[in-house]
């Protein structure tokens, strides 16, 4: 899967984290902030290095769809059908929020996200079909076959 660290992209300094998913810093060119893009501050007050929040929403959306495929196969082995299955989704969501935001970014997103909130809603529906399936197989091969 390649790299599976956080790469350090906001304000001063860079660290590496102890638990998984882990971050690498890698050299890129930054650019100044124009819109919504990345920021530069020249006298070091704040950075925003633009492939490091790619690599980091990379990392959120491979963590977000792993946990999703255990909380369905969880989901169809318990029996789960309807909306209760949906809402397994849904806590396991923000189970998997509350462990990154506090295990592996030690409670400051700000420094590994361009908005802070993008760690808890962000790509928050892109394990869905990753979910979906492995629920229905884990529920169809325990009570239906």
């Amino acid at each position: 899967f390649g790299s599976s660290r956080f790469v350090g992209s906001a304000r001063g300094s860079w660290r590496n984290l102890a638990m998984a998913p882990k971050f690498t810093k890698r050299p890129v060119e930054v650019t100044k902030r124009l819109g919504k893009g990345s920021m530069l501050s020249l006298d070091g007050a704040e950075l925003l290095l633009p492939s490091n929040l790619q690599h980091n929403n990379k990392q959120l959306t491979l963590v977000r769809s792993w946990s999703a495929i255990v909380a369905g196969v969880v989901s169809g082995m318990m029996g789960l059908e309807g909306l209760s299955g949906v809402l397994a989704f849904v806590l396991a969501n923000f189970l998997m929020s509350f462990l990154v935001f506090f295990f592996a970014l030690g409670g400051d997103p700000k420094k590994y996200f361009y908005k802070p909130r993008d760690l808890f809603v962000g790509q928050f529906m892109s394990g869905l079909q990753s979910f979906v399936l492995s629920w229905t197989i884990a529920y169809d091969y325990l009570y239906c076959f």
